[in-house]
């Protein structure tokens, strides 16, 4: 089943940590927005086409919170420079980034 995706849009500051496809973009940066956010990833927009199966480094300051996240890069395509990323849960800030879908009971 799919996790439930909450409509998001949020700038993310993103740093390419490895790239089997093109290697000369490690240690890039660049800037994205997201568009959907969810426990397990997020779709977002980038001012550049990142290849399917890299790994970045991501920063994402919301009001409350500054998330510190690691994900892959499942899914790329269109002119925008959309990619759907899945998160690593071994990220520095996993644990609070779940707690934002948490629901009370």
């Amino acid at each position: 089943m799919r996790p439930d995706r909450i409509e998001k849009q949020a700038t993310v500051l993103l740093d390419v940590i490895d790239c089997r496809r093109d290697p000369t973009l490690k240690d890039t940066y660049l800037s994205g927005t997201t568009v959907d956010i969810s426990e397990t990833g997020m779709k977002l927009l980038a001012n550049l086409q990142i290849p399917v199966a890299t790994r970045l480094g991501l920063r994402l300051d919301f009001h409350t919170h500054l998330y510190r996240l690691e994900g892959e890069v499942r899914w790329a395509k269109g002119e925008e420079h959309c990619m759907g990323l899945q998160l690593d849960p071994k990220s520095l800030d996993y644990s609070d980034w779940i707690r934002m879908f948490e629901l009370d009971l």
